[in-house]
């Protein structure tokens, strides 16, 4: 092996609380405790909940080993090592506050870092280390506290054979194992060789709910002094001596390769030092990114030719429209008699839908710094997947796990597009091309929008046989558009049933016995990538305006439509009554002002909301949203308050004007200017209510984003006089 990269140690992600393993032991004078013992059986993830992104394939237990999670110094500092990324989701703050907690640790002296490798400890049980389906708490909480609670029992053993009492006479308070009938108090840092030598209890006991410090009050987030301060270090702000600057010129038509380049027509330019030829492109390489950009700008490259090249939005809608209309498909859900239910309907409701593509648009722009060894790979970057970095880089490079070590930075945004390696297996390629010299890739903003992953456009044909009763006793949907599991490598249930493409639909909360669920595939050029909420960002606008429409046609109020279609379902009930109870639902909405009301459960936690809107100048202004979610035990219930209102935000920019259109087989949209996401003066009040009524912990930040646009909707239709089926609103002109 090489010796271990030296830049590790200056371009910390989190100055002045990240440290390297080495820097971590020598700043605690050696003393650190970093039990391995092997531990039993993991608790298993909760199964998927009706509306959730599926639980990945379980895999046998992994056996997760305390050390992996705590580090305990001589001076007392605690770090906890994270296993998922910090994107502004708050989750390190939620897995610190668990760990500490359970520990019984002084909160003032917690430290947080994330592991610079990979090992089975942090991985879900799809295998892979990442950072995704709102699974930072609702997998990860029974883990860390488990590891935390045999920590604590380690620390408590060392304390009775110090001190000669039994180790039920201790209890772990501060930082200290205290003796309460004598008033002796032990620091943990003072235990730390002792309570190494011990074995790992197999089965510890977990604080009661009596003891809770920490978790289900609202703490202040333990990044937000460094980010104010301007301390933080994002992945943009990685520097290293030596370090060259990489800017990417790729095909602008999807899926292109390269037929030609001439690197002579560069290499005289200022700065440049290289030319490296990636998958779909190219990385010029030099001495600062400007100079890389002007050059990659003016590089001689030409592309083949592709049946792509001259592919546009309107001939991918049609392709759509006509899956809508073939004929027959496998189920991906049957349930009932369906021919029975639409034979004498007493009402029939029948409606299409539609959504674009979207793109991430995520603040920080893509990127990665690389030093490339013959053995050790170093990758600076902030990433959502590092297995799948693993998997890219190795399969590119040659580089074995064991081989690449990560300094995982503050992501500034994530929502999917960061489980991608282009940017890393660029930076590598670069790297290698200049003798193992760090490169730093940066992707401009153009890059990012037109060359890069996207949400998948669809349309949904929903079709409702109403009884007497204005119940729905039959529902026909068909799903047009592509198959974002199938590109992604996710396995189909019966073949068919594709959870990426699906969930809302197929595992929806409402009572119907009679259901038939298609989906016709309609392959697509462009890269797809999960965007936040994945399916139920659209499968949620797609179901829940339908609803509306069928309360309409029913001649009932929305509300209690929803309350008859989803009896014995407790948590969408208390969510929907939290949300219109806010929003005074059934009393008179103020002069002008229109509501919609739209309700998903997804990630395991179900969300209701209610958007107040008025019209100004012909658009949809929206005033006021009421959020109710059941996210089970909320840890930090200030931060599940700023990932609704954060989610609102997001779901607001694509209900209103965001989005992807193709033409000559490239996006036409490159930057904030044309891909127009929420404003700040257009930002509405948020009004969060957390429901806790008993329920497993579910997720937070990905469920705040389905019910917006279907409420939005409902809300502007009732505005306008006119049914709004198809986002975003802009293309009706309401926005």
């Amino acid at each position: 092996m090489s010796k271990p990269n030296a830049l590790a140690s200056q371009t910390s992600p989190h100055a002045g609380h990240r440290l390297s393993r080495r820097q971590f032991a020598l700043a605690a004078g050696g003393a650190v405790l970093t039990v391995a013992i092997p531990l039993g059986a993991q608790t298993q993830p909760p199964a998927a909940a009706p509306g959730s992104a599926p639980v990945p394939p379980a895999r046998p237990p992994v056996n997760r080993a305390p050390g992996s999670f705590i580090r305990i110094a001589a001076d007392g500092v605690v770090t906890f090592l994270l296993p998922t990324c910090e994107m502004g989701q708050g989750i390190h703050t939620a897995q610190a506050m668990i760990l500490a907690e359970e520990l019984g640790a002084d909160w003032k002296r917690v430290r947080t870092a994330m592991p610079e490798q990979v090992t089975p400890d942090y991985r879900l049980p799809m295998g892979q280390q990442r950072s995704v389906g709102s699974f930072g708490v609702r997998f990860w909480h029974d883990p860390l506290r488990r590891a935390a609670a045999q920590t604590r029992e380690l620390l408590t053993l060392a304390a009775a054979e110090r001190l000669s009492v039994p180790p039920a006479s201790l209890a772990a308070d501060e930082g200290y194992i205290v003796h309460a009938a004598s008033g002796r108090r032990v620091p943990f840092g003072d235990l730390v060789q002792a309570a190494s030598a011990l074995p790992v209890p197999q089965n510890p006991v977990l604080r009661p709910a009596e003891q809770r410090k920490l978790t289900g009050k609202t703490m202040r987030r333990i990044d937000t002094p460094d980010k104010v301060t301007g301390r933080a270090l994002y992945a943009v702000d990685m520097k290293a001596p030596g370090m060259l600057h990489g800017a990417v010129r790729l095909s602008p038509v999807f899926r292109a390769e390269v037929e030609s380049m001439d690197p002579a027509s560069v290499r005289g330019m200022p700065g440049v030092v290289a030319v490296v030829p990636v998958p779909g492109g190219a990385v010029v390489v030099a001495q600062n990114w400007w100079q890389a950009k002007q050059a990659a700008d003016k590089l001689t490259i030409q592309f083949k030719a592709t049946p792509n090249d001259r592919v546009g939005t309107p001939e991918l809608d049609e392709r759509m429209r006509a899956a809508l209309d073939s004929g027959p498909l496998p189920p991906a859900l049957q349930r009932g008699d369906v021919e029975a239910a639409f034979r004498a309907p007493h009402k029939l409701v029948e409606a299409d839908y539609a959504v674009p593509l979207l793109a991430h648009a995520c603040m920080e722009p893509i990127n990665c710094m690389a030093q490339a060894g013959a053995d050790r790979l170093d990758l600076w970057t902030g990433t959502q997947a590092q297995d799948i970095l693993l998997r890219d880089c190795g399969a590119a490079g040659g580089y074995k796990p064991e081989q690449v070590y990560f300094h995982n930075a503050y992501l500034g945004g994530g929502f999917g597009r960061k489980t991608h390696a282009e940017s890393a297996v660029q930076a590598m390629l670069a790297s290698r091309a200049v003798g193992g010299r760090p490169v730093k890739v940066l992707w401009s903003r153009a890059d990012d929008m037109q060359q890069g992953q996207y949400r998948q456009t669809m349309m949904c044909r929903m079709r409702a046989a109403l009884d007497a009763d204005g119940r729905i006793q039959g529902l026909r949907v068909r799903v047009a558009g592509p198959q974002m599991g199938r590109d992604n490598g996710i396995p189909l249930t019966n073949g068919v049933a594709d959870g990426m493409s699906l969930t809302g639909i197929i595992d929806m909360q409402y009572q119907i016995p009679n259901m038939l669920v298609d989906h016709a595939v309609v392959p697509m050029p462009m890269a797809l990538s999960p965007w936040r909420s994945i399916a139920n960002s659209f499968t949620g606008f797609f179901v829940e305006a339908f609803v509306n429409e069928c309360a309409a046609a029913a001649g009932k109020d929305p509300l209690e439509f929803r309350r008859q279609h989803l009896q014995g379902r407790p948590r969408m009930l208390a969510v929907l009554d939290s949300a219109a109870q806010s929003a005074g639902w059934g009393t008179a909405a103020p002069s002008g002002v229109a509501r919609g009301l739209a309700v998903v459960e997804s990630y395991g936690s179900p969300v209701a909301q209610v958007v107040e809107a008025r019209l100004r100048d012909g658009h949809v202004k929206v005033e006021k949203v009421h959020v109710a979610i059941d996210c089970g035990r909320a840890i930090n219930p200030g931060q599940v308050a700023a990932q609704m209102s954060g989610g609102v935000v997001d779901a607001m920019s694509v209900a209103l004007r965001a989005k992807i259109t193709i033409k000559d087989g490239r996006a036409e949209q490159s930057s904030f200017g044309d891909y127009q996401i929420l404003r700040m003066g257009e930002e509405p009040q948020v009004i969060t209510h957390i429901v806790e009524i008993g329920s497993p912990l579910g997720g937070v930040g990905e469920p705040c984003v389905p019910p917006l646009a279907p409420a939005l909707a409902a809300a502007a239709s009732t505005l306008s006089g006119r049914q709004v089926r198809r986002l975003p609103l802009a293309d009706a002109g309401l926005a």
